[in-house]
């Protein structure tokens, strides 16, 4: 799909612009210097999780434009697609859908690094801390067990994925009931353990990630 010498591939991806390449192009390359060949399973998760939001990312606005639900019409309100932060926007999007407080999993400020502690009340389990509006963020920071152990960093879709893989990184298990991180597991990442604090008790998914899966490939083939 990308080539490895080549940056310019004949056609463009699905859900992809000569902008989104370029971005592709540069995170890679900030892996590698700063990680070397030990960045490479991380640059595999972003790759993922860049071409899941990409091409699924784009089903679940159209699909939750079409929902008659107060809450996510009034979050779809104040997004601009030509000028939000995409991943900032689905991560948010999908917590309103699964009817999720935001503060589970994501905590939006207008501080430094050393502030957030002092000014902000934060979890215990891993919190993306956005700078700025959530929208539109400058930044992005990632906090554990109250500290903040990541940041602040440009690119929210590199939040996303620290937000996903810390948790398997410190073996936390997810926040109870939160079907978003399963969602993201099961449905941009196609990860589906069979053991472990992931795997479910008797191998099942979620029914309400497991419903929203089907009701996108659903529109996905009447599109």
């Amino acid at each position: 799909m990308f080539g490895c010498v080549r940056w310019c591939p004949a056609e463009l991806p699905e859900g992809e612009t000569e902008a989104t390449l370029e971005d592709s192009k540069r995170d890679l390359r900030n892996i590698y210097s700063e990680e070397g060949m030990g960045g490479a399973e991380r640059a595999e998760l972003l790759m993922k999780l860049r071409e899941a939001l990409g091409q699924r990312g784009q089903t679940i606005l159209h699909f939750c434009q079409k929902l008659d639900n107060t809450n996510i019409r009034e979050f779809l309100a104040s997004y601009d697609p030509e000028g939000s932060e995409k991943a900032a926007c689905i991560l948010q999007l999908l917590m309103v859908y699964f009817k999720e407080p935001t503060e589970k999993l994501m905590l939006e400020v207008d501080t430094s690094a050393a502030n957030v502690v002092n000014t902000a009340a934060l979890p215990s389990t891993p919190c993306l801390i956005i700078q700025g509006d959530a929208m539109k963020p400058s930044g992005w920071m990632l906090s554990t067990k109250g500290q903040v152990v990541m940041g602040p960093h440009p690119f929210v879709l590199h939040g996303v994925a620290a937000l996903f893989s810390s948790y398997y990184v410190f073996n936390f298990k997810y926040p109870v009931g939160s079907c978003t991180l399963e969602f993201i597991q099961r449905c941009f990442l196609g990860i589906n353990p069979e053991k472990g604090s992931k795997a479910k008790k008797r191998s099942s998914i979620n029914p309400h990630v497991s419903t929203l899966h089907r009701k996108l490939i659903d529109l996905e083939w009447s599109a």
